[in-house]
């Protein structure tokens, strides 16, 4: 998952893989919720810019999500 995102935020994903990504629900649901929290970015976080996904504050939060999701989680 983070590997898509980072992707998308560095504009060398696919359109389709991108496509997918946002239209296909995953089963664990907290990775889920970030994968519906990407796709309703655009309407959080509107472009002024058109042909742009969100905002420089959305694409942050973007970069922010694939920091979380590769933290390393204390298993103790």
């Amino acid at each position: 998952m983070a590997d898509i995102i980072e992707r998308f935020v560095d504009g060398i994903c696919s359109r389709w893989d991108w496509d997918d990504f946002c239209t296909s629900p995953i089963i664990d649901l907290q990775l889920d919720a970030i994968r519906l929290r990407c796709v309703g970015l655009p309407e959080e976080f509107p472009s002024s810019q058109k042909g742009h996904y969100c905002s420089e504050a959305g694409i942050e939060v973007m970069r922010e999500m694939v920091r979380e999701l590769r933290r390393p989680t204390n298993l103790i």
